[in-house]
Parts: structure tokens; sequence; C-alpha cells
């Protein structure tokens, strides 16, 4: 063998470390991407979370309120009362209320407690569950589907 092949040889070893070296740096950037992708969704999801409940006020009586950080989108209220019954609710961006209490005065007390389903911008859904405890105590409860 030449000189000149032995250089060949040589560079064209050096070309195959350094494209193997890149390769493996590239796979790490590309796995560091997914992982800054996947925190910034559930940043996202945290930062935009939902949360309806019912409230007494005075002088409206019961109402539905928006207590979280992001719109509630396709909601409804289910309960038991003579048959399972489904109240479809309105969206309801940050803040918002929805006044209900001919819905919802009727229902304080139920035994069968009263889940209120909706979903997130992003699509994920979540539940209010209302239940009474000893003495008609309303208990809420926040669960994520």
């Amino acid at each position: 063998m030449s000189v000149l092949e032995l250089i060949q040889a040589v560079c064209s070893l050096g070309a195959l470390i350094i494209a193997a070296w890149t390769l493996a740096i590239l796979r790490h950037y590309a796995a560091d991407t997914k992982k800054i992708a996947g925190t910034s969704v559930q940043q996202l999801e945290s930062s935009q979370t939902p949360f309806v409940t019912p409230v007494l006020n005075r002088d409206d009586g019961w109402r539905m309120e928006n207590q979280g950080s992001g719109p509630a989108l396709n909601g409804a209220m289910t309960f038991v009362q003579n048959g399972q019954q489904v109240f479809p609710l309105p969206n309801l961006s940050v803040g918002a209320i929805f006044n209900f209490h001919n819905v919802f005065a009727p229902l304080v007390g139920n035994q069968g407690g009263i889940t209120i389903e909706y979903d997130s911008l992003s699509g994920r859904t979540y539940r209010t569950l209302v239940t009474w405890g000893e003495a008609g105590t309303m208990r809420v409860r926040f669960e994520k589907s």
C-alpha cells in the first residue's frame, strides 16, 4: 500500500468517526427536544386548566362558575332523578358565571351526587363531583381524566 493510499484510508476512517460522532450528538439533541416539547405541553395544560363548580350566591341563587385558569368547553351536568338526566352547559371562559338556580336547587342533597364534566382547550376531560355529607354539607372533588 502506498503512502497516498494510506493517507486516503486514514482520512476515510476519520470522516467515518466524525460522521458517527455527529449522528450521536444529533440523536441526543432530538431526545432533548422531545423532552422539552412534552414538558411545554404539560405546562400549557397546567396553566389552562378549567375548574367548574357550583356556587350559592345570595342574590342569584345557585350558579356555575369557572374558577380555573382556562376555558371549560363541551360541558354537561349529569345526575340521577327519575332516571339519569344530562343537562348541557354552555362553554365557560375563565371567570364566567352561568346562573342555573332553577336546575340545581332541586338537586341539593341528591344522594346520587352530581357529575359536571367538561374539556380544556387541549381536549383533556375534567370532572367536578358534587356530593353531600352529614348535615347537608356540599362536598366538591376535582378529577382529571
